[in-house]
C-alpha cells in the first residue's frame, strides 16, 4: 500500500480455491512483458509486446488490461488521492494526466479494442480468434503516459519521478474471470498475476534509475541512457528516476540490496534496516526469490508502497518511523509479492501479515528497543479507541475484514481493520497455536502459495492441516465476532 505502518499510524493517532488462474511453478510456462520505453519531459511513450500463456481452464477470445494511468485524468469518477491528502497530494495545485493508447496488434496484425471499464480503466482486446487452455497468443500495445504533476505511485515531482503502473498490465482472473480493478483511493486497488518482465527505459542520462528488476545491459547515446532489466515471476514493475539519487549497497544477504535516497543523513543505517529485515525474512519465512532489492526514497504522500523487488519510502516520513516503514514495506515482499492476494476485495491478508511482520523483527532485534509486549498493548488501545470512536459516531461499527475497498468509510476505518485488526489476530493465534505450529503454519503458508493468489480462507486451511484448530478462530475474526 501507500501507507504508513500502523505503529506509525498510532503515534500518529490513526496514524481458496488458490489460483488456479495464477502464476505458474518452475516447471510450467508463463505470460512475459517486453516494455521499450523512453522518458522525456514528463511523458513516456512506450511499445509493450505481451507474450500471453493462457494458464487458465478456459478458452479466451478477448484479453483485459488495467489501464492505472487513467485514474489520473480531468475526469475521473475516482480520485486516485483521498479527500484528506488533496492538498499534500498536488502542492502545485491540481495536475492531470491520463494513459493513451495508439494501437494494439494481435500476432502482428491490427485489432479491435476498447477503452472502457466502469472509468475507462480496461483496455479491452479482441483476439479475434479463440486461444485455449496451454496456448499462446501475442499482444503489442504502443501507449503514451502523460505524467501528473502529484506526490503519488505515479507522477512527477521536484526530486523524484514515480513510475509504478505505468504500462496496461493484464487483469487477473478469478473465478469470475477478468477482475477489473477500480483505483478508489482508500488502500492499495490492484490484484495481478506473475509474469516475467524485460524493460528497456530510456531517458536523459541525468537520471539515475530504481527499478524492479535487476540490470542486464546499458547503453548511452548522447544526452541519453539506455539500461535495460528483467526479473522472472513478478507481479508488477515499478521505476523511480531523479537527478539527486545517490546509492548505497549491500549483498551480504546474498541479494543485491540497493538503498536509493537524496535526503538521508545516516543512509547505513537505513540501508541496515533492509539487510537486517532481508535475512531475517529469509530465515523465518522461506527464501526471497529475486536477485535485486531496491529500497527507494521518493516524494509519497504516506508512508510506503510496495512492488516486487522494489519499494517507495516517503521522505516525509519522520526520523523514527523510517526505519519501521522499510521493514513493513520488505515484508511485502513476502506477503502481496510472492504470496499475492486480491487487494481491492482481502487488503487485510497482505497488510496484516505485513505488519505482524514488523512485531517479529523488532522481537529479535532488540537493539531497535521495540518489545513485543508493548507493540501489541499499543495496537489494541487504537484498536479500542476507533471502536469506541465509530460506536459513538454512527451508534455501531462493523469490524468485519472481508470486504471490498468500496465498503469502507474512510482510510482511518480502513487502517484499523486492513493493518491493525489482523495484526491483533496474527498474535492471538501465535499464542493458541504455539510458537512451533505458529511459524510452521507462516512458512508451510509461503511455501504453498508462492507466486500464486491466495484467498481468506486459504491460510486457515494451511493451519489446520499442521494441527492448529484454526477453522473457527479465522472465522471469528473475519466476521467480527471477536471480543478484544
Amino acid at each position: 500500500m501507500k501507507k504508513t505502518s500502523i505503529f506509525l499510524s498510532i503515534i500518529l493517532c490513526f496514524s481458496i480455491l488458490f489460483a488456479q488462474f495464477g502464476c505458474s511453478d518452475n516447471s510450467k510456462e508463463i505470460t512475459e512483458y517486453q516494455i521499450v520505453a523512453n522518458f522525456n519531459e514528463k511523458v513516456l511513450t512506450a511499445t509493450q509486446t505481451v507474450d500471453y500463456f493462457n494458464d487458465t481452464e478456459v478458452s479466451l477470445t478477448e484479453l483485459k488490461f488495467n489501464l492505472f494511468g487513467n485514474a489520473y485524468r480531468k475526469d475521473a469518477k475516482f480520485s486516485p488521492v483521498s479527500a484528506q491528502t488533496v492538498a499534500q497530494s498536488y502542492p502545485n495545485g491540481l495536475s492531470f494526466g491520463d494513459m493513451k493508447i495508439n494501437s494494439v496488434l494481435v500476432d502482428g496484425k491490427d485489432a479491435e479494442f476498447l477503452i472502457n471499464g466502469i472509468d475507462q480503466n480496461v483496455l479491452s482486446v479482441n483476439l479475434g480468434k479463440e486461444i485455449f487452455p496451454e496456448e499462446h497468443i501475442r499482444i503489442e500495445i504502443d501507449f503514451v503516459l502523460n505524467l501528473a504533476n502529484v506526490v503519488s505511485r505515479t507522477g512527477y515531482n521536484e526530486h523524484t519521478i514515480n513510475l509504478a503502473n505505468f504500462y496496461p498490465i493484464l487483469c487477473a482472473r478469478d473465478n469470475n474471470g477478468f477482475y477489473e480493478c477500480v483505483y478508489y483511493s482508500c488502500g492499495d486497488p490492484f490484484f495481478s498475476d506473475c509474469a516475467n518482465y524485460k524493460v528497456t527505459l530510456t531517458a536523459n542520462k541525468k537520471y539515475t534509475f530504481a527499478t524492479s528488476g535487476k540490470e542486464v545491459s546499458s547503453a548511452t547515446n548522447g544526452e541519453y541512457l539506455s539500461k535495460t532489466y528483467e526479473i522472472e515471476k513478478a507481479r508488477s514493475f515499478a521505476i523511480v528516476l531523479s537527478e539527486k539519487f545517490k546509492c548505497e549497497t549491500d549483498t551480504s544477504t546474498g541479494v543485491e540490496i540497493n538503498y536509493f535516497y537524496y535526503n538521508d543523513n545516516n543512509p547505513t543505517y537505513s540501508l541496515d534496516y533492509a539487510v537486517k529485515s532481508m535475512n531475517y525474512f529469509n530465515k523465518t519465512f522461506g527464501k526471497y526469490p529475486y536477485k535485486t532489492y531496491s529500497v527507494v526514497q521518493t516524494e509519497f504522500v504516506q508512508g510506503g508502497m510496495e512492488f516486487p523487488g522494489l519499494v517507495m519510502i516517503s521522505d516525509r516520513l519522520e526520523e523514527g518511523a523510517y526505519g519501521e516503514v522499510i521493514v513493513h514495506e520488505t515484508a511485502h515482499q513476502w506477503w502481496q509479492g510472492v504470496v499475492g492476494n486480491n487487494e481491492v476485495e482481502y487488503g487485510f491478508l497482505d497488510e496484516g501479515l505485513a505488519e505482524y511482520s514488523v512485531v517479529l523483527f523488532y522481537e529479535n532485534h532488540p537493539e531497535y528497543k521495540m518489545k513485543r509486549a508493548d507493540m501489541i498493548e499499543a495496537t489494541e488501545k487504537t484498536f479500542k479507541s476507533f471502536c469506541t470512536v465509530y460506536d459513538k459516531l454512527f451508534g455501531s461499527v462493523n469490524t468485519t475484514m472481508i470486504r471490498s475497498l468500496k465498503d469502507f468509510s474512510s482510510e482511518y476505518e480502513y487502517v484499523n481493520i486492513a493493518y491493525i485488526k489482523p495484526c491483533i489476530m496474527y498474535e492471538y493465534l501465535r499464542k493458541t497455536a504455539g510458537e512451533e505450529r505458529f511459524f510452521k503454519g507462516l512458512s508451510k503458508y509461503y511455501e504453498k502459495y508462492q507466486f500464486k493468489n491466495a484467498e481468506p480462507y486459504d491460510i486457515v486451511g494451511v493451519f489446520e492441516k499442521i494441527g492448529a484448530d484454526s477453522n473457527g478462530y479465522f472465522d471469528t475474526f473475519y466476521t467480527g465476532k471477536e471480543i478484544i
